[in-house]
């Protein structure tokens, strides 16, 4: 294991990282889809049957997709370099990583409102809008992978529905070793499931009737998990 990421016990802990940035993710991915003319904030890879969609049907907004790769790449990989870089300073990189998502989707929601209603998806302002929504789940992806590698994904929920599925069938299949690695397999997996529904429908109601002022709900449950993990270095510390 990383010095810098989190294990997965206490469940606890592991439900305040899992859910509320499994929320994000869904209000953020509605949002983009939505306002941005079916751009995936989160979920990178959509993007490619969208462009795919947008080709053929000759549809708006594809400038933006094509570009949305290459950036999130690119804050994937910066977001890996600040966490090398607390590693060899034995401190978690963790709050750093949320206040820079933070400041990103900020970015998205300032810019998208200023811009909107989006009628040209290609002009300048609806570009830098996703391009930043793009970054700032690019980050929560990296950090994802590299601090809560343990723990559900809070990003894409394919795996997770699957696994929650099987672990489901296991639960019951009367085998009490198998039974009960499933069944804690699943109390993490579900509720990460379950926020992530509970994102796209807010996120669907929040753009009802706030557009991109409904990003606030996302960046508050960014600030709660930056708050409840402020003590998160002490781990890495303790190992100086």
């Amino acid at each position: 294991m990383s010095s810098v990421e989190l294990p997965l016990d206490p469940w606890g802990r592991a439900l305040r990282a899992t859910v509320p940035l499994s929320f994000v993710s869904g209000f953020v991915d509605v949002i983009s889809f939505v306002a941005l003319y079916g751009l995936f904030a989160s979920h990178i890879t959509g993007n490619f049957t969208v462009i795919g969609s947008d080709i053929v049907h000759g549809s708006s907004g594809l400038i933006l997709k094509l570009l949305a790769l290459p950036m999130f790449v690119i804050f994937v990989a910066i977001t890996r370099f600040i966490v090398v870089g607390y590693e060899q300073k034995k401190r978690s990189p963790l709050r750093a990583l949320i206040v820079m998502q933070g400041v990103l989707l900020l970015g998205c929601m300032f810019v998208g409102q200023s811009v909107s209603p989006l009628m040209e998806p290609d002009k300048a302002g609806p570009i830098l809008a996703g391009l930043l929504g793009v970054s700032a789940m690019a980050v929560q992806n990296g950090y994802a992978r590299l601090i809560f590698a343990a723990h559900p994904s809070t990003t894409i929920m394919t795996t997770n529905c699957a696994q929650a599925v099987i672990d489901f069938i296991d639960m019951y299949r009367g085998i009490p070793d198998v039974s009960e690695c499933a069944r804690r397999r699943f109390e993490r997996t579900a509720p990460a499931v379950l926020a992530f529904i509970i994102g796209t429908i807010a996120g669907s109601y929040g753009y009802i009737f706030l557009t991109f002022w409904s990003l606030a709900a996302p960046l508050a449950a960014l600030l709660g998990v930056g708050i409840f993990f402020s003590t998160a270095n002490a781990p890495t510390e303790s190992s100086q």
